[in-house]
């Protein structure tokens, strides 16, 4: 066997674990991702709703929106692809005692969380990775996503930008850690096979451009509501 020969097959199973821990990187950020966007797309409720799944024990997570301690509504979920809104007041008033007594009587007691307009406290990194509204899942999703994150900049030369492309589309790009998930070192569903760079290979300015446009999409598709399909879906196909 000659000795480029034998490199290739030492290397083989490094190769394969690398795929490996690639596509369970990827599984764990789409879900995150799909949780996110599920519970940012709810369906309306009222709060006789929300009051009459408290008492059936089926809310397990609880969202207030609002600041300094004035609600302007809230979400909540009766499993992680399930959420709802309370129809939104008119304008903020304090928060209610009896919205969290009556959370406190609950067994087990839902989790909570207050939402507010001063949450983008992590500067250019975006939020969705680090606060998907359900627990064993945040966990798993923050650490896929520093994980990527860190063999990103790892990576000596990726195949379709350099890394300064890829930064800013890990950042404003919002989604960027699965696009890398999924086309570095190659595409994913090339398995093992060799796959050269790619020609166009984009540098820092036109990854900075490319993020920027990604932004915009992932904006204009929330504003049109197409999720909010998605969650009708899941509401009839759950319904008893």
């Amino acid at each position: 066997m000659r000795p480029h020969q034998e490199t290739s097959v030492l290397r083989e199973p490094y190769r394969i674990a690398g795929l490996w821990v690639r596509v369970i990187l990827l599984v764990v950020l789409l879900w995150g991702g799909l949780l996110t966007v599920l519970s940012a797309n709810p369906r309306e409720r009222s709060a006789a709703d929300f009051q009459a799944a408290l008492r059936a024990k089926q809310v397990t997570y609880v969202l207030y929106e609002g600041d300094d301690n004035h609600v302007r509504g809230w979400r909540w979920s009766t499993g992680p692809l399930l959420w709802y809104r309370a129809q939104e007041l008119t304008r903020p008033t304090p928060m209610r005692p009896d919205l969290t007594v009556e959370l406190d009587t609950v067994d087990p007691r839902p989790v909570v969380r207050w939402v507010s307009g001063h949450d983008n406290t992590l500067g250019p990194f975006p939020n969705w990775p680090f606060q998907v509204p359900e627990p064993t899942a945040n966990l798993l999703v923050k650490v896929a996503w520093i994980a990527t994150f860190v063999i990103m900049i790892g990576t000596a030369r990726p195949r379709l930008g350099n890394r300064w492309a890829w930064f800013w589309l890990f950042t404003i790009g919002e989604i960027g850690a699965i696009m890398f998930l999924f086309s570095e070192p190659r595409a994913v569903w090339r398995g093992l096979g060799p796959q050269g760079p790619d020609p166009g290979r984009m540098g820092g300015g036109r990854g900075f451009l490319m993020a920027i446009c990604l932004n915009w999409l992932i904006s204009i598709v929330a504003f049109v509501g197409i999720f909010g399909g998605v969650q009708t879906l899941l509401d009839v196909l759950v319904r008893p």
